[in-house]
């Protein structure tokens, strides 16, 4: 009997990737990957990406799910799947065709039963490490053999428990051993490692959900197909993490987002926030964990309908306010339209709008953001603040692969550039105020304590980016290991405090040329003389190889073209474009340095 009448399938990629949740069962998202299928991918301007699946699992269904998600992650995706159940026999054999394939990412696909449950009363302790230091050689072999990118699932665990409720405190029960394997894994994991929490995400989906037997004795799924779309959703955000495509920005409203009531009407005394309220702790709780997003580097940000005045008197005196004017990089409340506001807090913190999530309990506001700035991600923010923990971080907007030191103290960099823009008012010539500033620069070849934060800056970097490439630690140790290649990182700190690693740089020497194979540049730094210490520092290395000639390389992208004019702006010399990329040189003998405002740091 009929409900009434089919919904019509999605005909185009926007209605497919609309239709995604990861919450539909597998059903759903079979219809979606035939339907995807069958559309044209070629003018969507998706980036190719190359997956391997290495799996002791059946993956046949699963694969499909995971195409779906990283194309919605932005990704024309092939998947290559290993033969069933040979991941030592692939991974460890350098002519497998795992690494004819290349692969960007190749994902162990391994589950519980694989870790080697100890038998009778072994050493958990010894058993665990023992299972983990066999992936490791297989990690190792991989890593030797190709640049990928490596996803470890870490263990699910079981439904049944012979002890029952004495496993979780018999240290040798089988539960333990899993959680032990969990812990020696993520310590365990190298850089380029990345472990995929299965743990967790079968914890989220249920575990009486998650195992179906059924599937594992006929045909050796390793849960139930209705998870394919959680498991994919997560593996896509990581993957979009190491091309650098996570969102970098929360833009928080005030009024029934970070507190309940309007703070104009209500007063300080009437909106809701605290303990002793459904409403007050959910608002508090919210608060609580966009702070947590702000201590691990997350940009807090507000666009509100509202005073001034009254907004800040709130957040500063209100006793129950977790979120404090120091934990945001920019506050704009006013009674513009919120589009024009959010196009003005990306261009002060000079981040691009496709690194922004927009966070508002107004649907027509949510519609406007939607429809101007479609690049923007809005979250479908519920009626019920109660659930506004979980609407935000079910999404993985700001999936990271690792942390460095920069992350941690990224909100206080960005309202350092909030004072260095109001210092920059009270001059009346650039020339003054960059001199003003009193900014000092160090430079250092790409060892092993900066490669961390140099590859996440080539990784995550969209608009001061010249080719847009995207490297693997083991790509950039590669390259500056070579003879022929040179990478560098440099840091810039002012009077208004320290930015950090701001710029990496990859050269390439063949015959008398010097390429500038990657370049790239945090924009907080951007218009300081920082491109201009940088182009001195490629004369020295050129001058100190014996080489007459710099090559630089731009590739056009719909995100990098604040530095179309780069090289034309420090008087390079426009070449003959080969395809897309476009060429400037520089003769070394009679290049000029250029004049700047920052001092190298000599001890």
């Amino acid at each position: 009997m009929h409900d009434g009448p089919e919904k019509a399938a999605p005909q185009t990629l926007e209605e497919v990737l609309a239709a995604l949740d990861p919450w539909l069962d597998y059903p759903s998202h079979h219809k979606l990957s035939r339907q995807l299928k069958k559309i044209p991918l070629g003018e969507a301007g998706l980036k190719p990406v190359r997956v391997a699946l290495l799996a002791t699992s059946t993956v046949d269904h699963f694969r499909d799910v995971l195409r779906l998600y990283l194309t919605r992650e932005g990704f024309d995706a092939d998947i290559h799947q290993c033969e069933y159940d040979t991941i030592f026999q692939t991974g460890l054999d350098p002519a497998s065709d795992l690494y004819s394939f290349n692969p960007y990412v190749v994902w162990i696909f391994t589950n519980h039963r694989d870790c080697g449950l100890p038998q009778g009363r072994d050493d958990i302790d010894l058993a665990a490490m023992d299972a983990v230091a066999r992936l490791s050689t297989l990690w190792q072999a991989i890593q030797n053999n190709s640049t990928a990118h490596i996803i470890q699932n870490n263990a699910d665990f079981p439904l049944e428990s012979v002890f029952g409720n004495y496993a979780a405190q018999y240290a040798k029960s089988p539960l333990n051993f899993l959680r032990r394997f969990n812990l020696e894994l993520a310590a365990a994991a190298p850089r380029g490692v990345s472990v995929l929490d299965m743990e967790n995400l079968s914890a989220i989906f249920g575990r009486c959900r998650w195992h179906d037997e059924r599937y594992w004795y006929h045909s050796k799924n390793a849960f139930a197909l209705d998870a394919a779309g959680l498991v994919a959703h997560a593996a896509a955000r990581l993957v979009g993490a190491f091309k650098g495509l996570a969102r970098k920005c929360l833009v928080l409203d005030l009024d029934n987002t970070l507190w309940g009531g309007v703070i104009g009407d209500d007063g300080i005394g009437g909106i809701a926030l605290g303990e002793g309220s459904a409403e007050g702790e959910a608002f508090l709780a919210f608060q609580r964990y966009c702070k947590d997003l702000g201590s691990r580097g997350v940009i807090l940000a507000v666009c509100s309908k509202n005073d001034i005045d009254i907004a800040t008197d709130a957040i500063v005196n209100h006793p129950d306010m977790v979120l404090r004017l120091d934990d945001f990089a920019h506050i704009v409340c006013n009674w513009s339209n919120k589009a024009d506001n959010i196009r003005a807090i990306a261009q002060t913190l000079e981040i691009g709008l496709d690194s922004i999530v927009f966070v508002d309990d107004n649907p027509a506001e949510r519609a406007l953001i939607r429809a101007e700035l479609p690049m923007v991600a809005v979250p479908e923010l519920p009626g019920d603040p109660a659930l506004y923990v979980r609407t935000v971080d079910e999404a993985r907007y700001f999936e990271t692969i690792a942390l460095s030191a920069e992350d941690w103290t990224r909100g206080s960099m960005y309202r350092g550039n909030a004072k260095r823009r109001e210092l920059q008012g009270q001059f009346t010539d650039l020339d003054t105020y960059l001199r003003d500033l009193d900014m000092v620069a160090e430079r250092g070849r790409l060892d092993a304590p900066h490669l961390p934060r140099a590859t996440q800056l080539i990784n995550k970097s969209n608009q001061f980016h010249l080719t847009t490439t995207r490297y693997t630690e083991a790509d950039i140790k590669a390259m500056d290991a070579a003879a022929d290649g040179e990478g560098w990182w440099f840091k810039l700190a002012d009077r208004f405090g320290d930015n950090g690693l701001i710029s990496v740089i990859i050269l390439r020497a063949q015959e008398d040329v010097l390429t500038v194979d990657t370049w790239v540049m945090s924009c907080r730094v951007l218009a300081r003389g920082m491109e201009e210490f940088i182009h001195n520092h490629m004369l020295e290395v050129a001058r100190r190889r014996g080489l007459t000639t710099i090559a630089g390389l731009y590739i056009p992208t719909k995100r990098n073209k604040l530095v179309e004019k780069l090289f034309d702006r420090l008087g390079w010399t426009p070449a003959e474009a080969q395809g897309e990329t476009r060429r400037w040189t520089l003769e070394v003998a009679t290049a000029a340095e250029k004049s700047t405002h920052i001092r190298l740091r000599t001890s």
